[in-house]
């Protein structure tokens, strides 16, 4: 089985590839405990993706606009409220990132030169940029409370390397290895601690830890004969992932501050993603079970899951969990097309 075909893959494709509408969403029983699922889409979405939480619940996104045939980028409220905005000249504007501010960084394309990553402060004034050597795309991926911000761009022979941005805007690029295989930071901390991927000679992943001082440390999962994919990282500097085993077969993992790391998978799974963790340690994702349904998944810091899928939903599929326990993500519907969803403590 390759790595997320029916869902992660496309979805992580594209990320290097305006009005008020009230939309607070429906309630629906959630399958585990007492914890609630609201659901929720802005009017004429087909695909809608939460994609990262501010402590205040906030949820920043994109989704695609059947009847504009563009994607567009969001802001989900604590009470409901969606804002969505898109570059006018663009088809397709993303956000991926929010801090407690509410800034949101991401990217847009462009059909003419390449492609920026933006900063969209609450009020609605946006600032674009480019990361030095960028020849096809700059890709924020994450924001700190403080500003600072993480992400790849892809040079001229469509390579990927590694980036931090400042809050005043001096931007920093970095690489694990310098090869054709490239570097690619998938998460930040308030410590500005990066984590990420980067690819070896082979073409194979592995997970890089990159500290605020700019020093590197490599690793890869026990067993990870097939590559080692990072996710998410904490303020204690814990890191959440999956990896492949020598049957391409998933499974989770956190690795601590230290370098321990933690294998685990939900029971019943035949193929674990990781895709978020929290400075309580509280890791999400989804898992697969033999008839390869997703479901969601929370992984306390003591390591007990508790199962959860949206109700009628065809895949469950968690994507964030921000420090107040709020977990944010998208589902299948009966028709096929990507729902948001929020779930409570």
């Amino acid at each position: 089985m390759n790595r997320k075909t029916s869902f992660r893959a496309a979805t992580l494709a594209a990320l290097p590839c305006c009005a008020m509408l009230a939309a607070p969403g429906y309630l629906s029983a959630a399958l585990a405990g007492t914890a609630a699922i609201v659901t929720f889409d802005p009017p004429g979405s087909i695909g809608t993706y939460p994609w990262d939480s501010n402590k205040d619940g906030s949820i920043a996104g994109f989704w695609y606009d059947s009847t504009d045939n563009i994607t567009k980028a969001f802001i989900r409220a604590p009470d409901g409220t969606l804002t969505t905005f898109q570059n006018p000249d663009s088809k397709v504007t993303a956000a991926y990132g929010i801090n407690s501010d509410g800034v949101t960084t991401g990217h847009w394309t462009v059909l003419q030169g390449n492609h920026p990553g933006f900063i969209r402060h609450s009020g609605g004034s946006t600032i674009i940029f480019h990361a030095p050597g960028d020849a096809s795309g700059t890709f924020p991926i994450a924001i700190t409370d403080k500003g600072v911000i993480a992400g790849s761009y892809y040079d001229v022979y469509s390579v990927p390397h590694g980036f931090v941005r400042q809050r005043e805007g001096t931007i920093t690029t970095f690489d694990v290895k310098r090869d054709a295989y490239g570097t690619r930071a998938m998460a930040i901390n308030s410590d500005n601690v990066i984590a990420g991927t980067y690819g070896d000679a082979n073409g194979l992943v592995h997970g890089f830890v990159r500290d605020a001082a700019g020093t590197i440390t490599k690793f890869h999962a026990p067993g990870a004969a097939n590559g080692t994919f990072v996710l998410g990282i904490n303020g204690a500097g814990a890191i959440a992932g999956d990896y492949a085993d020598s049957n391409f077969v998933y499974h989770g993992f956190v690795r601590a501050a230290d370098g321990t790391m933690t294998i685990f998978d939900p029971p019943g799974s035949v193929g674990t993603f990781s895709t978020g963790i929290n400075n309580s340690g509280q890791i999400v994702g989804y898992y697969e079970d033999s008839a390869y349904a997703a479901h969601g998944f929370l992984r306390t810091a003591g390591g007990n899951f508790r199962i959860f899928d949206v109700s009628g939903a065809a895949g469950t599929y968690p994507n964030n969990i921000n420090n107040e326990g709020l977990i944010a993500g998208w589902y299948i519907d009966a028709e096929g097309n990507y729902r948001g969803f929020l779930r409570s403590k």
